[in-house]
């Protein structure tokens, strides 16, 4: 088939041979690991993201599953639930910023306090997103993240602001 990687094909004008190159449908988007326990959470996430060109690379229902598939794929950015079966999404959010490093994680939750968002920034977390947002803030944050910055509610900017950068975790 034409356009597969190292294919060699003969041109029509010259006889000369030529490798043709194709890209892969990740390449050039922002590759997003899902990590929720509730399948209808991820359909629904994924759908909406590859609509938008992000790719969503994999999936997780559970942190063990996660940390397991995310070493393999190192995605750009992992969108994880706070409240996980087996292990909480803060302590996830700590292995991911050893395991992973350059991966960027973004705590996505239905719990909306200071103190969920707060935890979540003292466990690694580039952004904080509000299940109950319009669905174009989590895709704001997941491009905010993966070009380095930080998204998170924008009521929190003073709790945020007293964390110390001694408080994150150690990668």
């Amino acid at each position: 088939m034409p356009g597969v990687i190292g294919d060699r094909w003969k041109t029509a004008e010259n006889g000369e041979s030529k490798t043709i190159t194709k890209t892969t449908k990740t390449q050039n988007k922002i590759r997003v690991f899902l990590v929720d326990d509730h399948p209808i959470v991820r359909d629904g996430v994924r759908s909406y993201l590859t609509i938008h060109s992000i790719a969503v690379v994999g999936e997780a229902s559970n942190a063990t599953e996660a940390i397991r598939k995310v070493i393999k794929l190192t995605p750009d950015v992992i969108v994880l639930d706070v409240n996980l079966p087996l292990m909480n999404g803060g302590e996830l959010a700590r292995r991911l910023c050893r395991l992973v490093p350059k991966t960027k994680l973004i705590a996505f939750s239905m719990h909306s306090s200071e103190e969920y968002v707060v935890r979540m920034a003292r466990c690694g977390v580039q952004g904080y997103v509000v299940k109950d947002q319009p669905t174009s803030e989590l895709l704001d944050a997941i491009r905010q993240v993966f070009r380095g910055g930080r998204y998170f509610p924008a009521r929190m900017a003073a709790a945020l602001l007293s964390i110390a950068p001694k408080d994150s975790p150690k990668k």
